[in-house]
């Protein structure tokens, strides 16, 4: 009896430590696409087929809402189904969209997977790197002005 919930509880630890899925702190990016929301979405879809698909066993599913003029694509792990990246994408008006990127933040769903992702919605190209440079953030020293002596 009591070797059974000691593997339960093994068993219960390993599988913890192999949790898949996005979890509060996860990287993540907001930004006004000048796209409409469903060219959006077919690069969003282009750039999770090409890219975040791993060896073929994770799943890519996407759906259109039409009346709410919205899209969300999500990237699911085989077995839990949990999200390793997703994308919810809202029209704005007719040429803009609002998208916000979810990533898992392990393996190949990063922060390079993020910023791949937004250029690929951004120029309409699907990409698994980011060509762009980012946006550093300077030193304070940079922006310390010398003390008069």
């Amino acid at each position: 009896m009591i070797r059974t919930a000691v593997a339960a509880a093994v068993a219960a630890a390993g599988l913890a430590a192999c949790s898949t899925g996005i979890s509060p702190g996860a990287p993540s990016d907001s930004f006004t696409a000048q796209s409409e929301y469903r060219d959006a979405y077919r690069a969003a879809t282009a750039q999770a087929e090409r890219c975040l698909r791993g060896t073929g066993a994770y799943k890519v599913q996407g759906e259109v809402d039409a009346a709410g003029r919205s899209a969300l694509l999500r990237v699911v792990a085989p077995f839990t189904g949990d999200d390793v990246a997703r994308v919810r994408i809202a029209a704005i008006d007719q040429r803009q969209s609002k998208v916000d990127i979810v990533m898992w933040g392990r393996g190949i769903w990063n922060t390079d997977a993020l910023r791949a992702m937004r250029e690929a919605i951004t120029y309409g190209v699907p990409s698994c790197v980011s060509y762009m440079p980012g946006d550093p953030k300077p030193s304070e020293e940079v922006w310390t002005l010398p003390q008069p002596r």
